[in-house]
């Protein structure tokens, strides 16, 4: 056991050391870890070259890796990556460092401002405002805030992704540069959508509440069952508009995500129900009531105009897309983006009607802690 941990550690710093390099030549890469898999993915763009799309469908047929915005009404593109260098965790030979130390930066490095940071007291002020919204045409409202926190000095992202997705090994993490729209980091437990040669897969996630240590049985409130209900009932309604009837329906159940628990309901049918429409399933799928709320386009329209700060690609999806036979993709949750000194950490919470405005507070400090309890660390 001894030997296996110090071969994994012996491979974080080595891949550490990649990550770090690839960041100072700008250099577009993702590292990335499937929830429950030990092999860690780097995928490095050598010629510098990326693909940007408007919309998710131009992108459906092709292979790589995925990074997609929370809505195109952000301004922010469909990012695909198209394989040109795949190492998994430190399987590479040393000639790779030299290569890419030798080559000059493919794209200047770009300051970008710091997201609007919402205090408590403003949040509060917000979800107030939301609660008093709901009415017999509204049930859910997503509402998100931005914790800028300090980058700690001589701060390693290299070591802080290889301690990321070692502490959550039961979710998605990943590390991604994407010149012109900058670094991201995330740790997130929401699956979009997985698919293999013959099924689809997709959860309802919503509602949380902090792990207490030493506490068995959980809890849930009327408030959380109803976001869950919520959620579930709109995918079933998806589902539908695709004639999709045969489905298999799992949960909903309890599930673990670092320091929070969320309920969790499995849908899984056919892959030839959609078979040549995966982009626009995608597209009508996304954004989900999870992140969004209920009915969407109303939910959406009320983001966009109480929210200060842009979500860019928080609560967007990312992942593999038609990889070795297989599409992963996941809700970009838990995340953050690295500016020069600050940090800026993305979280949310799913209002209702019996929505109580301090403990939403709450909810997404507890969700910053997923990431903001390893940068205490570096």
């Amino acid at each position: 056991m001894q030997d296996k941990e110090k071969r994994r550690y012996s491979g974080g710093l080595r891949l550490a050391k990649l990550i770090n390099l690839c960041l100072e030549k700008n250099i577009p890469f993702v590292s990335f870890r499937l929830p429950d898999e030990f092999a860690v993915r780097t995928m490095i763009q050598l010629s510098g070259k990326f693909n940007l799309f408007e919309a998710i469908q131009e992108a459906a047929d092709k292979s790589g890796f995925v990074y997609a915005p929370f809505h195109r009404k952000t301004d922010c593109p469909v990012v695909l990556f198209e394989p040109e260098l795949i190492v998994e965790n430190d399987n590479f030979n040393d000639s790779l460092f030299k290569e890419i130390s030798e080559k000059a930066p493919f794209y200047t490095q770009i300051t970008f401002k710091k997201p609007f940071e919402t205090n408590k007291e403003e949040y509060l002020r917000d979800v107030e405002s939301v609660i008093h919204s709901f009415d017999k045409t509204l049930s859910k409202v997503v509402l998100s805030r931005v914790q800028v926190e300090h980058k700690p000095d001589n701060f390693d992202l290299g070591k802080f992704f290889v301690d990321l997705q070692d502490k959550y090994s039961n979710v998605f993490c990943h590390l991604i540069n994407i010149p012109g729209a900058g670094i991201w980091a995330g740790a997130t437990p929401e699956t979009f959508l997985k698919i293999n040669d013959e099924m689809v897969q997709t959860v309802s996630l919503a509602g949380t509440q902090p792990i207490i240590e030493g506490k068995k049985d959980i809890q849930w409130k009327a408030k959380e069952m109803e976001e869950q209900r919520l959620v579930t009932n709109y995918i079933i309604e998806v589902l539908k508009r695709f004639d999709i009837k045969d489905f298999q329906i799992e949960g909903p159940q309890t599930i673990m995500a670092g320091n929070a628990c969320h309920l969790s309901t499995k849908f899984s049918f056919e892959k030839s129900f959609i078979q040549n429409r995966i982009g626009e399933f995608i597209d009508c799928f996304h954004p989900t009531p999870a992140v969004c709320g209920l009915p969407k386009e109303k939910a959406l329209e009320l983001i966009l105009k109480a929210e200060k700060h842009n979500r860019e690609y928080y609560a967007g999806f990312c992942g593999t897309l038609n990889m070795d036979g297989k599409t992963d993709l996941f809700v970009n949750l838990r995340c953050m983006k690295i500016l020069k000194d600050k940090l800026a950490l993305f979280v949310g919470g799913g209002l209702t009607a019996k929505s109580i405005s301090e403990r939403e507070w709450e909810e997404t400090v507890l969700k910053a802690q997923t990431l903001l309890s390893l940068i205490q660390k570096h």
